[in-house]
């Protein structure tokens, strides 16, 4: 069970490198749409087992581990370009209780005491959530991105294998497909400075940038999703459940030494609520 549990904390912790990776690169979402896909796709490659992959693409639960991972990647980051990142996180961290009510497990009063935190945690003087009301698109789509990252742990449970590179490849080749697809049938008629918003130099760094950005792919992002889908198959739902909450802790603390956001009273009880829920809940 310790190996489980680490595999968990550790995938958070890389995973919730995202927001500040995604705010700090600078590069349009669909390319960093395409460098993820493309590089969990080509790396997983290596290590998968080619005849069992064969049959789970082909496959229901295979199609939809696919179809819905592609769902999430764009319903995610398009609810987070919309709506206030307050707002965006306690709505997507309903997530966890998405799962325990799929799974048609009980909720103890806890874990809501671990979503307060979240609403701690991320809220501000400047919280509204009006903004729900002005953007009724991010609203829908941080509700949908909230109920494919749901959908994702039950298909990968349903795909019955112990080498997890098998779920990372065929959650995201299809998209690497897809997404490859549309840059080459493009690259004849869309220069750089079309792919990109102008800023200033940026298009001559778009290069380096692009490699970066394949770079944080293949090592937090592919590594991140590979230690989740190890937990997802041997933790317990209400578990794996609770400890996902980790994340936004962690993101915390990332946007505090990366981004030098302050800390005040309110932010640190809204992250020790979160540690606390799932201290209880591991003991």
């Amino acid at each position: 069970m310790f190996y489980e549990i680490l595999s968990k904390l550790l995938s958070e912790s890389l995973l919730s490198l995202y927001p500040v990776f995604v705010k700090n690169i600078g590069l349009p979402l669909t390319l960093q749409t395409w460098s993820r896909c493309f590089s969990y796709a080509l790396i997983s490659g290596f290590f998968i087992d080619y005849p069992f992959v064969y049959r789970a693409l082909t496959s229901s639960s295979g199609i939809l581990l696919a179809l819905t991972t592609i769902a999430h990647i764009y319903t995610s980051y398009r609810g987070f370009e919309l709506l206030e990142s307050g707002v965006a996180y306690s709505l997507f961290y309903v997530y966890p209780i998405l799962i325990l009510l799929i799974a048609h497990k009980q909720i103890h009063p806890i874990i809501l005491l671990a979503l307060f935190g979240v609403f701690l945690l991320v809220s501000d003087e400047k919280f509204n959530v009006m903004n729900v009301i002005k953007s009724p698109e991010g609203f829908i789509m941080i509700l949908l991105a909230a109920l494919t990252e749901a959908a994702i742990y039950f298909l990968v449970r349903d795909i019955k294998t112990t080498n997890n590179w098998n779920h990372v490849f065929i959650s995201y080749f299809l998209g690497a497909i897809l997404f490859s697809a549309y840059f080459f049938a493009n690259s004849f008629n869309l220069s750089a400075s079309k792919l990109v918003p102008k800023l200033g130099d940026f298009s001559k760094n778009l290069s380096s940038r692009l490699s970066f950005s394949l770079g944080i792919n293949s090592v937090i992002g592919l590594f991140g999703y590979l230690l989740r889908f190890f937990a997802i198959t041997r933790l317990d739902t209400y578990l794996y459940a609770s400890l996902s909450y980790f994340g936004i802790v962690m993101a915390f603390i990332y946007g505090i030494f990366i981004n030098g956001e302050t800390v005040n009273l309110q932010k640190m009880i809204g992250a020790l609520l979160i540690v606390l829920t799932n201290l209880v809940i591991i003991v």
